[in-house]
């Protein structure tokens, strides 16, 4: 038990009671196996860790994901965020599962059945950009007068095409993510439009899918990529922690 022998526990998730744990899972930080804390209605998924161990190794951010990952596939789950780390068991039954335990249950309520899944769409940047100078003559005039011209000559005639291509870039983007949500938003319990942080990154969602739904899902994004294939590779991610979709408290509060 962590704190007998001076270590601390390290939490990743809250779950319901008696969950049983997927085999193969490796703790963060080098503990013992993974094991569960019942209290009331809740678990937590917990392992040892050393009090004075620093975070933030690739290694342990990749341990902690792969963990809440795999729960997630098999059970509902209570992510924790990267880095949960408390003194003791004791701690977790007192600090977290006793002190939040009505609204740790209604969550886990929320989201019975539901899974999260993730898609990334990248553009075709060559696709891209031949799309938005057949629709754009200026533009496709302006790239045609820099060719062959050296680049020192021709500064601000280049600075001024890259900024028009990333501003219809930009319209386009803001379009097929609005198609996409269209086309899955029917289909799902709550959908996210994540930040797209790639240069060529087309569309980035979260979805929170129910599982009866989870077919139809997978038909209407394969229809999709097939609609956009000459210029969007899209790729689906999942089931995952449901980081996007943890229910806030009816009343504002967690306790």
């Amino acid at each position: 038990m962590s704190g007998e022998d001076g270590s601390a526990t390290y939490v990743y998730a809250v779950v319901g009671a008696g969950t049983d744990l997927p085999e193969g899972l490796e703790p963060v930080g080098g503990g013992k196996e993974l094991a569960v804390i019942d209290h009331g209605k809740l678990g937590a998924v917990v392992s040892d860790i050393a009090p004075d161990r620093p975070l933030g190794k690739r290694a342990d951010l990749i341990a902690h994901e792969t963990v809440v990952n795999t729960l997630a596939r098999e059970a509902t789950v209570l992510p924790m965020r990267f880095g949960g780390v408390v003194s003791d068991d004791r701690a977790v039954v007192d600090e977290l599962l006793g002190e939040h335990h009505d609204y740790f249950a209604w969550a886990l309520e929320q989201l019975e059945g539901c899974h999260q899944y993730v898609l990334h769409g990248r553009y075709d940047q060559d696709e891209l950009v031949r799309t938005i100078l057949e629709a754009d003559p200026q533009l496709a005039e302006l790239g045609a007068s820099l060719r062959g011209q050296e680049p020192d000559a021709t500064y601000y005639e280049r600075i001024r095409l890259g900024e028009g291509i990333a501003k219809q870039a930009e319209q386009i983007r803001e379009a097929d993510a609005e198609h996409a949500v269209s086309v899955l938003e029917p289909l799902a319990v709550a959908l996210a439009v994540k930040e797209i942080a790639e240069e060529d990154g087309a569309v980035h969602i979260a979805a929170l899918i129910h599982r009866d739904r989870r077919s139809d899902f997978d038909q209407a994004v394969d229809a999709l990529g097939d609609e956009w294939a000459d210029r969007v590779a899209l790729r689906l991610l999942g089931p995952v922690a449901p980081y996007d979709f943890l229910p806030e408290a009816p009343d504002g509060e967690e306790g």
